[in-house]
């Protein structure tokens, strides 16, 4: 028989600090503060090691001791109130340390500007349920996945985004989740005709003007004439050459219309494939050609089916509608970046039978290229609508979010 206790934690005229606690009965006394600083959008302190003697234990975890105590925890508040009740019996299956009530929602208008890279997370049980029985595991003797079925971050859809919020601390992986569910990356509504049409305004232009001849091949380089695709790029209103901080016009057209498969050669000539037709007479079908450029181009590895993360970062930073405008991309990426170091330094605290130490969710993050985030810009520009060069669109979010499934 297994049993919990409740904790519950308050703080005088503040209904937005308090909290019920379930904890194991023979659980140490940090679990419960632990739980209530990560309800509160604070990442948990406490001792690293399980087996850790608390002679002076922060709260009495004593079931028949019925006084309220008073405790101070930093970054909260003074004087906490602690009162303790049970044991109630525990249920196999069922999350060992768990939130079961909590007060008002917190005023967060301060918090409101910044990202879920720095912002303190708004409380959702569900999210703050899924951390805690990551990290403390459930009522069983041992691990059992089946068990753990309804507990899942939503991110199945992702793989990319999943690996992100693995290597992130418990704090800014609940500010993450709330992040990717307000936003609504991940949601799978087919995109608006016309926003499709809006994505290949480009490629159907330069099919148009490749002709059903084609152009000779670059003698140099073997591929399309630098004149021609300047031609294209100022039929399209877009500059002939590269604004700063974005890619040449011209040479983005041309390795999407390549990586797209829209044009190949032919007996010393650049011709339109079977997809360059398709373009040229308005079909929608190449849309999902161009997500799959934009995907194909973050994978790392020849086999891998891994992204980088700081291409990942960058896609999140297009389709959330974080960045307005391209150059504001490398601060974003940053930002993602520098969220993830935190977790470098904090502890696998994890039990042996917890859904989180069952996978690799601690593998060794090793620091990346963030250059390697323009391939995304390159990628979407080449996507820009008539004489809107390097403009980010809704087309291109669509894309940025498709690239992220």
């Amino acid at each position: 028989m297994t049993w919990t206790l409740r904790v519950e934690m308050s703080v005088a005229g503040r209904s937005d600090l308090r909290r019920v606690i379930g904890v194991p009965r023979d659980s140490p006394s940090y679990w419960a503060v632990e739980a209530y600083r990560l309800s509160l959008g604070i990442e948990p302190e406490g001792p690293w090691d399980e087996d850790v003697d608390e002679s002076v234990p922060l709260i009495d975890l004593d079931p028949w001791r019925r006084e309220p105590q008073r405790v101070s925890i930093a970054g909260i508040a003074d004087a906490i109130d602690v009162v303790v009740t049970g044991p109630f019996e525990a249920r196999m299956g069922e999350p060992r340390v768990t939130i079961i009530e909590a007060g008002s929602a917190m005023a967060n208008d301060e918090n409101a500007s910044l990202g879920w890279q720095v912002r303190r997370p708004t409380y959702r049980g569900e999210h703050v349920a899924l951390e805690l029985a990551q990290r403390y595991g459930l009522v069983q003797p041992l691990f059992d996945s089946s068990l753990a079925e309804g507990l899942d971050t939503g991110l199945q859809a992702s793989a990319q985004l999943a690996s992100l919020c693995e290597s992130l601390t418990p704090v800014r992986r609940l500010a993450f989740l709330a992040h990717i569910e307000a936003s609504g990356v991940l949601d799978t509504a087919t995109p608006d005709p016309a926003v499709m049409a809006s994505a290949t305004a480009s490629l159907r232009e330069f099919i148009a003007q490749l002709g059903t001849d084609g152009v000779p091949q670059d003698g140099m380089q073997g591929w399309v004439p630098r004149a021609f695709a300047t031609t294209v790029a100022g039929t399209l209103g877009w500059p002939a050459v590269a604004p700063p901080d974005l890619p040449d016009p011209a040479d983005a057209l041309v390795m999407l219309a390549r990586r797209t498969k829209a044009i190949r050669r032919f007996r010393g000539r650049i011709v339109a494939t079977n997809v360059g037709r398709a373009l040229a007479a308005g079909e929608l079908a190449a849309f999902p050609r161009i997500v799959e450029v934009v995907k194909d181009n973050g994978k790392t590895g020849l086999f891998s089916s891994g992204h980088s993360r700081s291409i990942t970062l960058a896609l999140l930073a297009v389709a959330d509608g974080s960045a307005a405008t391209f150059d504001q991309i490398p601060e974003l990426v940053a930002l993602g970046e520098t969220a993830v170091e935190g977790s470098r330094h904090e502890p696998c605290r994890t039990l042996e039978w917890s859904p989180r130490s069952m996978g690799d969710a601690r593998r060794k993050l090793k620091p990346e290229d963030r250059s390697t985030a323009r391939r995304v810009v390159e990628d979407l520009c080449a996507v820009s609508l008539p004489e809107r060069f390097g403009v980010i669109t809704p087309a291109m979010r669509v894309i940025a979010s498709a690239a992220l499934r």
